[in-house]
């Protein structure tokens, strides 16, 4: 009798998990874990339904709420995702210490689990540490990251120390990889900028613009690009329209821009209509 509402009980939490109704899992699976205080199964589903709702909370943007999902979701059962989830509540709050004692502690866990490797990435880019940085994400693609994140990390990376050669080769393996995808386009834009090929890194920001006509980057290195060039009725056009789409991301950079060693709007500095976008 009691191994059959056991199991009954789990297959319910599971159901209602798969549904998206985590508060009801977990109000059935602390019900048996009364009944049945040393079954892992129903701890090890304890510990996965916390993950979700830490997530959720994560989200919606309560940390301390998501922070105490995941701390209570490892003392349930200790799982690489755990250790994960709570090593990035932690980066995304500043406490780098704690973050990298979670993540390190998820990669003695699981060393072939990319998401690892590619946060470890994100954490050594915050605290300057770029060779580790590139290693990590190095790591996280030899491992299986397939999404844009680890690649552009890792560009991000070699960029930071001046390797370009590389950083290029990184940015390409992804425009491979994702030749749709717009935010990859604009970083392979901002490559070849950095090359100095001009003509190259138009034609990523148009491609990326065409794919996203609402990509305020590619829009706005078009626009730049422009101004340099000193098209000016091209730059104005293509900054009005970046800054309907999102003025405060315009703005970011614009003084972005300005603070490079070759700001490419110098010659627009004093433009009155550039200037009345931020007004």
């Amino acid at each position: 009798m009691g191994d059959t509402d056991l199991k009954r009980g789990l297959r319910e939490a599971r159901q209602n998990l798969k549904s998206g109704k985590v508060r009801e899992a977990l109000a059935r699976l602390f019900h048996l874990t009364e009944k049945y205080p040393e079954d892992g199964e129903v701890k090890g589903q304890i510990a996965v339904a916390l993950l979700a709702q830490g997530r959720d909370h994560a989200e919606h943007g309560k940390i301390d709420a998501a922070r105490e999902d995941f701390s209570r979701s490892i003392g349930y059962s200790e799982t690489p995702e755990g250790h994960l989830y709570l090593g990035r509540i932690h980066h995304i709050s500043g406490r780098f210490d704690e973050a990298f004692a979670e993540y390190t502690r998820a990669l003695d866990l699981d060393e072939a689990l990319p998401a690892v490797h590619e946060n470890l990435g994100f954490y050594f880019l915050d605290v300057q540490e770029f060779e580790q940085a590139s290693k990590a994400f190095s790591n996280a693609l030899s491992t299986g990251a397939t999404g844009r994140d680890a690649y552009i990390g890792l560009w991000r990376a070699y960029a930071a120390m001046e390797r370009l050669d590389k950083a290029h080769e990184a940015i390409l393996d992804a425009v491979q990889k994702m030749p749709r995808d717009d935010e990859v386009l604009v970083v392979a834009g901002v490559s070849c900028l950095m090359r100095r090929e001009l003509e190259e890194a138009e034609t990523y920001w148009e491609r990326a613009a065409a794919l996203n006509p609402r990509n305020v980057d590619a829009r706005f290195h078009l626009a730049a690009n422009a101004a340099h060039a000193g098209r000016r009725d091209d730059a104005l056009k293509l900054m009005r329209a970046c800054a309907a789409i999102d003025a405060a991301r315009t703005r970011q950079l614009w003084k972005q821009d300005a603070q490079q060693q070759r700001p490419r709007f110098s010659g627009s500095a004093g433009d009155e209509d550039l200037l009345d976008l931020f007004e």
